[in-house]
């Protein structure tokens, strides 16, 4: 897991997708067999159908937002570049956005098995749930109080040209229904050992994200 991203069909349910406003940063945090660790942060806003994530930058890379809109079917990616602020608006489509059937699917929970075990997580009373896959094995404690899923919030990271939806195929694989707050998954073929982390979560949107002032963009045709 890197960050651990029929057409008229999924357009359409995108507009339907439950509205509820909120904001976090989710943290993704990776151990190597050798105890090598990476972390990667991404801030997400949700404002009714809308959604908007900054992937902070890292080796001098610049930081990104990507705006989506379901209602214009239009994708917005932003950024700032010495001081220049660009961008470029897409047509939402499978081919721009391959996760995007993901950001509406339902998934069966059949693989989750509950403990029974509570914890109070930043306010929230989570439960306890065992997930698996091929690659994986873990443990998430999921909010229920919270009406999103880690399958949604993962769809919206396979914008761009070579992304894929290997991360969240993983979680559909497990599963996963809900959002948890925390989370630990350990590899069972090698791969890097993977904590997440939902922070600072607010029950409101954070407009900063939405922002395209200053930003002066281009369309880009298919």
């Amino acid at each position: 897991m890197k960050h651990f991203l029929p057409t008229l069909f999924f357009l359409a349910t995108l507009s339907s997708t439950a509205q509820y406003d909120c904001s976090f940063t989710l943290v993704s945090t990776q151990v190597n067999s050798s105890g090598t660790t990476r972390s990667d942060s991404i801030a997400y806003s949700f404002q009714g159908a809308n959604t908007a994530i900054k992937m902070y930058g890292s080796n001098g890379q610049p930081e990104v937002r990507i705006l989506f809109d379901p209602e214009l079917k239009t994708i917005t990616q932003l950024h700032e570049i010495n001081g220049m602020k660009g961008g470029f608006v897409f047509a939402m489509s499978e081919k721009r956005w391959p996760g995007m059937a993901y950001s509406t699917a339902e998934v069966s929970a059949e693989k989750m098995k509950w403990t029974g075990k509570t914890s109070t997580i930043d306010g929230h009373e989570c439960h306890e749930a065992k997930v698996t896959s091929e690659e994986y094995t873990g443990t998430a404690w999921v909010a229920k109080d919270i009406p999103l899923s880690l399958v949604r919030v993962f769809s919206y990271q396979s914008v761009g040209a070579g992304k894929n939806t290997s991360e969240v195929d993983e979680l559909r694989t497990m599963g996963l229904q809900g959002l948890p707050l925390e989370m630990t998954l350990k590899s069972t073929t090698g791969k890097r050992d993977v904590t997440l982390r939902i922070v600072d979560h607010q029950a409101a949107s954070d407009p900063t994200l939405f922002s395209t002032e200053g930003h002066s963009t281009t369309f880009v045709e298919e």
